[in-house]
């Protein structure tokens, strides 16, 4: 399991029972990478530093600051669960604890707001997805919002005016980790899991669908195995295992695929139908997970599931002794397709402190090193590019990386970081 995978954890375990990646500075600049072809597709073996030079080096400057921690109610932001632009730069958020849209302009002016908890056309369900997965702006410049407690991809335009929603079947698995591509199209993580516990989990993938426009349905275009941390026991009961391996994967601007796993640092390129192209490799070390660790884990898990009253007690101790841990943590906790057709590469940061650990820390990925690794469009190593403290970046739209920042007392705020790239 990686920590992007953890706060997703906290959702679904919830959603069953309703519905009844090593920190650290960038290296001196390394040398060349070693290039191999093996049966056509491209091994590139990237050295410890990036190929940078000292004022080639990227950086990302803060260009946006958006929320307060009292006053007007419209700026105050409980749990931001999506966050995106569209082309003409309007900031679009779902919080996820009041179950509200907002939409902001490229300033920071608040244009609108809407959206209220319930069933009804326009009404959100308390099962939304956790970040950066609850929102996106399409294509069409509408407002998409997978919810999975109305069963329906919840769509709006920018004024709050309900559209058509299709459907979301969940008959043969969740919709897991959401996002899109350059263009806007939509894709989704579907992790084909019986429900009812009464088949066999064995062969089952996760797969990568390309949703059509408008729709929640569409092409999968990557078959995955499926990851290792959560599934259906023979009596329904989840089995749950702490940072067992899981698929990690995004969209290129390009519209190429990247995909791999949490435990290592080895990730293959593929162009936008599948096939593979390149592998991408770098050194990683993985720490053990201690007993402290796990004590920490424990106890963030059953705080969460506490929280949500959702799960009855009984419940709550069956899943508490149902969760087992891997030997190691993940080498990498997430992947971003970034400008110029970049992959962003974030490792897993576990020297991070355990104290206090909450499950709004994992959400905003404290696990995650602030140090994001960043390769060219031919997958060579080009160095390090430092995140804010307490930042959770969700998309670049452009050279612009909109995210959320936490603070010490859990404030949340809207931030637009802008690139700055070396030289200029």
């Amino acid at each position: 399991m990686n920590p992007r995978f953890m706060p997703f954890l906290l959702f679904v375990l919830v959603f069953v029972f309703t519905l009844g990646a090593c920190g650290g500075d960038d290296a001196a600049r390394g040398g060349d990478p070693v290039v191999r072809d093996s049966a056509g597709i491209q091994i590139i073996e990237n050295p410890a530093g990036g190929s940078w030079a000292e004022a080639a080096r990227w950086r990302l400057d803060e260009e946006l600051r958006i929320g307060v921690s009292s006053g007007d109610p419209e700026l105050q932001f409980g749990s931001i669960v999506g966050l995106d632009a569209d082309s003409e730069g309007r900031i679009v958020t779902l919080d996820g604890q009041a179950r509200r849209v907002r939409v902001f302009g490229a300033d920071g002016t608040l244009l609108e707001a809407f959206g209220r908890s319930g069933g009804g056309p326009g009404e959100l369900s308390q099962a939304l997805l956790p970040a950066p997965s609850g929102l996106f702006v399409d294509s069409e410049g509408q407002v998409v919002i997978p919810d999975l407690g109305n069963q329906r991809l919840a769509r709006f335009d920018l004024g709050g005016q309900a559209l058509e929603s299709p459907p979301i079947a969940l008959e043969s698995g969740i919709p897991m980790i959401w996002t899109r591509s350059e263009d806007r199209a939509l894709y989704q993580q579907i992790r084909r899991m019986d429900m009812t516990g009464a088949n066999p989990l064995e062969g089952l993938t996760d797969d990568i669908v390309r949703l059509d426009q408008g729709s929640a349905t569409g092409e999968t275009v990557l078959t995955l195995p499926a990851g290792e941390s959560v599934s259906m026991g023979s009596h329904g009961m989840p089995e749950i295992r702490i940072f067992a391996p899981e698929p990690i994967w995004t969209v290129l601007g390009d519209g190429r695929l990247v995909t791999g796993l949490s435990s290592e640092y080895s990730l293959l390129i593929q162009d936008a139908s599948g096939d593979p192209m390149a592998i991408v490799r770098r050194d990683a070390r993985r720490r053990p997970v201690t007993e402290a660790d796990e004590r920490a884990l424990r106890d963030v898990f059953r705080s969460a599931w506490d929280d949500q009253g959702q799960v009855p007690q009984e419940m709550v101790s069956m899943l508490m002794e149902a969760i087992q841990f891997d030997e190691q943590w993940p080498a990498l906790a997430r992947l971003m397709g970034g400008p110029d057709e970049t992959l962003w590469v974030q490792r897993v940061e576990p020297e991070a402190s355990m104290e206090d650990l909450t499950a709004e820390a994992l959400q905003a990925g404290d696990f995650g090193s602030p140090s994001w690794d960043v390769f060219d469009a031919d997958g060579v190593y080009l160095g390090v590019v430092e995140m804010p403290g307490g930042f959770m970046p969700f998309r670049f739209v452009g050279d612009h990386l909109y995210g959320v920042h936490r603070d010490d007392l859990e404030v949340q705020r809207v931030v637009r970081l802008g690139l700055v790239r070396g030289g200029d």
